[in-house]
Parts: C-alpha cells; structure tokens; sequence
C-alpha cells in the first residue's frame, strides 16, 4: 500500500503527516524501504515508538550488498543501459518514480546514479537516526547478534527457534529477475494489444476509404 499511486501525497508533499496517518491507520509496525523513510512523522505520531536502527559489520559491507541488490543500477557504469533500465522500471513498476523521489530528498543523493558513495550515504543516514532518536527508544542491532537483544528491546520472551536468515543477495536476485520476467511479460501483452487495436482501426479506415 505504500507506493500506491493512490498514496503519493506521502512523497509528494514536504508536509506529509496527514497522508501518513491515513495510510498507516491501524498498524502498529512498519518495517524497512520505503516507510523508514518516515521514522520521524511516525515518532511525532506515536511518542511511544520504538525505533530498531539495522546496521551492517562495515559502511562498504552494506554498500556492496545495496550495490548489487536494491541500488544495483548504482554498480552500472554504462549510461544508456542505466537510462533503459530506469525507464523500463518506471514503465513496469509507475510507483518505482514516486520512490525514487522520496529517496533522493531524504538521502540528499541520488542513491542509484554511480557517482553517489553508498557507504557514505549509509553513515550519513545512521548518523541521523542516532541524533534524532531518544537513546532510551533506539536499538541499534546487527541482525548477527541474534533474538536476545532484540526481544530485550521489545520486552517479549525469545523464541525458542534459530534467528531466520532470509533475503540474501542471491535469493533477491533471484525473486527480483522473476519479478521483472513477469512484468515484462505483462507490459508486452498491453504492447501488443494497443498494436493489435491500432492496426486493426487503421485497416477498418483504409477498408472504408
């Protein structure tokens, strides 16, 4: 529901606490892109909030990981291959414009053009959260150290099964190329219908003619 094209008052507004409330009426928890983005309208709304800030073993491990997943077209140094690609995602996925935006007036860079240090970005936005966080309200937890100090934040028991390792950089890969085949698929078909309709309404006034 977030990049819905029906919620883009929460990306295309400065003052966006309103559309935020309406869009997240009745949940109590939101976890990663895009809606971290709004860590703070989401404090000024719950004063309560606890806020778990995830981090990686080094600012470069985490910019090797986003470079090769979510940020891949970062790592893509050919020009007119990047423009294809952001074109086609924006053709395939419309919301994919309305996040882009946000990223980029969030973060101050463009996340995906290659001349942006990733690892920079990554410490600058840590950095933030740190400052604008109470400390009392903020875990700053790498995923390494298991269920305990997590649960300890949330004041729930810890589970007694393994720590889940899901989302690596292989399975995104793999998820997101058969997501992309799909939509691929999708948008051809609309291509081919719009064509089939075309010629047809040309052959229909060339036959009357």
């Amino acid at each position: 529901a977030v990049v819905s094209t029906q919620s883009t008052g929460i990306y295309e507004n400065e003052d966006n606490l309103g559309a935020i409330k309406e869009l997240f009426s009745g949940y109590t928890a939101e976890v990663d892109y895009p809606g971290c983005l709004f860590y703070e309208e989401f404090m000024k709304m719950n004063p309560d909030a606890k806020v778990i800030l995830t981090v990686r073993d080094s600012p470069e491990a985490w910019a090797k990981s986003a470079g090769e997943t979510i940020m891949m077209l970062n790592s893509e140094k050919s020009w007119l291959k990047r423009k294809v690609m952001i074109y086609a995602r924006r053709a395939i996925t419309p919301q994919m414009w309305w996040f882009s935006k946000i990223l980029v007036r969030v973060h101050g860079v463009d996340p995906y053009n290659p001349k942006t240090d990733l690892a920079q970005m990554y410490t600058d936005w840590n950095n933030r959260v740190i400052e604008t966080v109470p400390p009392e309200k903020l875990l700053i937890f790498n995923v390494k150290e298991g269920w305990k100090p997590l649960c300890d934040f949330l004041g729930v028991p810890v589970p007694d099964k393994p720590f889940p390792r899901v989302n690596s950089s292989a399975s995104f890969k793999e998820k997101m190329t058969a997501r992309i085949k799909r939509q691929v698929g999708v948008l051809l078909m609309k291509f081919l219908l719009v064509l089939t309709i075309g010629v047809g309404a040309i052959a229909m006034l060339t036959y009357v003619a």
